[in-house]
């Protein structure tokens, strides 16, 4: 049977730190817990227009024909996630992937280089996050869908002679998207940087090296670390790796402010700066307001 061709977004939604929950759990309550966390998502994007391609493992391919109300399903997917009266929710996160562009249909299945950009486009994702291409975030009709996405990277992909652009998301009611800066993809203090860097917090360091999985900053419980405080976000910020550089992104209401070690104090709204040298992160506080919960930073 030849296979149909259409325009669609594509989506894969899978459960971030999957192998982790085998091992806490054991095989047979991690996979019963998965098993209805995905039956929810599958349901959340029915009610949105979707059509369930099949479940892989720990995760779904979905495809939408419209693009607002893939992203309203999105949304749901990661607020419902939050939800933590539902015995599905507890303790699971979820990251989404999406590409729009052509497709083949073909008993009940769909190929083509959409969904391989899409599965490209989920495996760069963190927990809790939403990641679109440009061809999706140019087609939002919805104007209160589109400024909650902001340009967060551009990737190359293979058979593709310009790298793609690569939009976040911004699903959670406390993000204040309408007034972000346009964050840039470049920082003018990109510098080499050898080694690890350190992160030290009330008396406890963590070191990331060019091999380490992103730091997530907060008061979320899923936060590598964890940081309460009145005007700290649930995922305030993270300190990820890009092309061997360490990077600070905020994804919050109040902001991440830097203040590095020759004194310039930096602050970030929805922006993101390549760390140098050394120096104090403060989550939604100025530095000189802040006395508990200052992150120290330093490379060795």
């Amino acid at each position: 049977m030849s296979g149909k061709s259409i325009q669609c977004i594509v989506m894969f939604a899978d459960v971030a730190g999957s192998t982790q929950m085998y091992e806490n759990l054991g095989d047979i309550e991690a996979r019963e817990r998965i098993s209805k966390a995905l039956d929810t998502l599958i349901s959340i994007c029915k009610r949105h227009q979707g059509k369930l391609v099949k479940t892989i493992g720990d995760e779904i391919l979905v495809y939408f024909n419209d693009v607002d109300m893939s992203l309203l399903a999105a949304q749901t997917i990661q607020e419902t996630m939050e939800d933590s009266r539902s015995p599905e929710t507890v303790g699971i996160s979820i990251r989404i992937g999406m590409h729009f562009g052509p497709a083949i249909l073909e008993e009940n299945d769909i190929f083509g280089d959409t969904v391989n950009v899409a599965a490209r486009v989920v495996n760069m994702t963190k927990a809790r996050q939403i990641l679109l291409t440009g061809s999706v975030a140019d087609r939002i009709q919805s104007g209160e869908l589109s400024v909650k996405s902001r340009q967060y990277d551009r990737i190359k992909v293979k058979g593709k002679d310009k790298p793609l652009d690569v939009y976040m998301y911004g699903w959670e009611q406390e993000s204040d998207i309408t007034n972000m800066a346009t964050g840039n993809i470049t920082n003018p203090f990109k510098i080499a940087q050898d080694g690890g860097l350190l992160l030290t917090y009330k008396e406890k360091t963590t070191k990331m090296d060019l091999n380490s999985d992103s730091v997530a900053l907060g008061r979320g419980i899923d936060c590598d670390l964890l940081i309460t405080g009145d005007l700290i976000s649930r995922y305030h910020a993270k300190i990820e790796i890009r092309r061997g550089k360490f990077v600070l992104s905020d994804q919050s209401t109040n902001g991440t402010y830097v203040r590095t070690l020759d004194g310039q104090d930096i602050f970030l709204r929805q922006d993101e700066l390549t760390l140098f040298g050394s120096g104090v992160i403060s989550l939604g506080k100025n530095v000189d307001k802040n006395r508990e919960n200052l992150i120290y930073y330093s490379f060795e």
